[in-house]
């Protein structure tokens, strides 16, 4: 008799990303990776390697983003159902990190590749106004920005092209789609939603970098094309802060769903 095949899953996952080092596992930091295969391995006695549809930066939320593990045939959590396998892992997680949903996947299926689209949010409170229990996930500044400007700047940025000027690739690969950047202003909150099929290291909080500064004037909305022709760092590689953003959804092209959970 053949051996049992390992049963694969796919999750959804949330986190609070102030106190972690980013979502891989790094040597001597605190990152959800490390929090997620921990748990696992307090629940099932084996080493188990989640494999993320994103990266994210130190300080960096997620509220969408999709993990994808394995559960060896040895494992004493194999015939777990799902529904409570997620539960005891949310009773072992840290408070500032969730499982969502959790479903059965291919076993194979890589969360980052199989990706079609991403979308991330990055929140700005401007005017000085403050939120203290708002501020881990927004920036607060005390400016007050020209959002048409921004929303214009914005438009010069949809389509493919060569990114360089907004992050990196270790492997060199820069070319990148926008999709989609939708700037909603309500009272003081602005919201810059981002969507493209995949982003360089740093590339949303450069692009919100520039679009601040297109909005306090500094930048006129006729330089965003050249600055992004010239594949060189924009602004001197500023990036907005961290604790503004937050990836939201993965899309995936077989169903169209967001997150498919």
């Amino acid at each position: 008799m053949a051996p049992a095949a390992p049963r694969c899953a796919r999750a959804v996952i949330e986190y609070d990303g102030t106190a972690f080092a980013g979502s891989q596992r790094q040597s001597q930091q605190r990152t959800v990776q490390g929090e997620v295969e921990d748990a696992l391995n307090k629940l099932t006695g084996e080493r188990i390697t989640v494999r993320f549809a994103g990266r994210t930066d130190a300080g960096v939320h997620a509220t969408g983003q999709v993990m994808a593990f394995c559960l060896p045939t040895s494992a004493r959590a194999g015939t777990i159902g799902w529904r409570e396998l997620q539960r005891r892992l949310n009773a072992v997680l840290a408070p500032d990190v969730a499982v969502r949903g959790l479903r059965s996947a291919p076993r194979g299926f890589d969360p980052r590749r199989a990706a079609a689209a991403r979308t991330y949010r990055y929140r700005i409170r401007q005017g000085g106004d403050r939120r203290p229990t708002d501020r881990h996930r927004t920036l607060e500044i005390p400016d007050r920005l020209d959002v048409a400007a921004m929303r214009a700047a914005a438009s010069q940025m949809i389509g493919e092209r060569d990114f360089a000027a907004l992050g990196s690739d270790p492997h060199g690969r820069t070319v990148r789609r926008l999709m989609a950047i939708r700037i909603r202003h309500q009272a003081s909150l602005i919201e810059i939603v981002v969507t493209g099929n995949a982003f360089l290291r740093r590339m949303v909080r450069s692009l919100v970098a520039i679009l601040v500064a297109v909005g306090r004037g500094e930048v006129a909305v006729e330089e965003i094309e050249p600055m992004l022709d010239a594949r060189q760092r924009a602004l001197r590689g500023r990036a907005a802060p961290a604790c503004g953003l937050t990836l939201e959804r993965i899309r995936y092209p077989r169903t169209g769903e967001i997150n498919d959970t």
